[in-house]
C-alpha cells in the first residue's frame, strides 16, 4: 500500500479519499428533526485515509470584513509532504448577536461553520441541511406543536409562501436560511404563519 501511495498523484489520492471517506451523520437536531455530521466527525472519518495515503490536512481561518460585517474565511488544505497541495475555502458570517453567547463564542461557532464548509468542498461532502445543524430554536419563532390543531396545520398557500420568501430577502442571511429550512420541512404552516411573519419583521427592523 505504501508503494501505491507514493506512485499516486495528489489528485489521485484526493479522489481515493473522497470515494472512501465514511463520515456518517451521527448527530441529531431535535429542532429540525434530522441527522447531521459535525467537523469532528469528518476528521474522525478522515484519519485512517490520511494515514493510508500519507497525506495531511490543515484547516486555518481568518476574519474578513465585508460591508462592515465580519466573515470567517476558512481554508482546508490537503498535502502529501511535497510542494504540491490542494486547497478549498469556505465562508460563514458572524451573527450580530446570538442568545447565550459572548463575542468569542460567536466567532468560534462561525469558525466551525466555515471550516466545515471548506472540508465539505475539499472532500466532496454534501451537507445540504447542515447550515442549521446547531439548535436554532432561539432564532426561529415556531409555536410548539401542542398549540396546533389539525385545522391550523394545513400547508401554506402559494401566496403565503411568496410573501414569506419576499420578507426573507431583507433578513439576515443565516436567519433566512434557517427559516427556509423550516419552510421546506413543513414546520411553517397555517397555524404559525403569522407568528413567523412577525418574527421575520422583527429581524429586519
Amino acid at each position: 500500500m505504501a508503494t501505491k501511495a507514493k506512485q499516486q498523484t495528489l489528485s489521485e489520492k484526493l479522489n481515493h479519499i473522497q470515494t472512501n471517506l465514511n463520515a456518517p451523520k451521527n448527530l441529531f437536531n431535535k429542532f429540525g428533526n434530522y441527522k447531521y455530521r459535525n467537523l469532528e466527525g469528518i476528521f474522525e472519518g478522515l484519519k485512517p485515509l490520511l494515514k493510508e495515503m500519507k497525506c495531511t490536512v490543515t484547516v486555518s481561518d481568518e476574519i474578513v470584513c465585508v460591508n462592515e460585517m465580519n466573515y470567517i474565511k476558512a481554508t482546508a488544505t490537503l498535502a502529501n509532504g511535497s510542494d504540491e497541495s490542494i486547497s478549498v475555502t469556505g465562508w460563514a458570517r458572524e451573527s450580530v448577536q446570538k442568545k447565550g453567547m459572548d463575542d468569542s463564542q460567536i466567532t468560534g461557532s462561525t469558525s466551525s461553520y466555515a471550516r466545515k464548509y471548506a472540508m465539505n468542498g475539499l472532500f466532496a461532502i454534501d451537507d445540504t441541511k447542515d447550515a442549521d445543524s446547531m439548535d436554532n430554536s432561539n432564532h426561529v419563532t415556531v409555536p410548539n406543536k401542542k398549540s396546533s390543531s389539525k385545522k391550523t396545520d394545513k400547508p401554506l398557500t402559494d401566496s403565503q409562501k411568496a410573501n414569506l420568501l419576499s420578507l426573507l430577502e431583507k433578513a439576515d442571511k443565516e436567519y433566512a436560511t434557517t427559516v427556509k429550512l423550516s419552510l421546506n420541512n413543513g414546520k411553517i404552516h397555517q397555524g404559525n404563519y403569522n407568528d413567523c411573519i412577525n418574527a421575520i419583521k422583527s429581524k429586519t427592523k
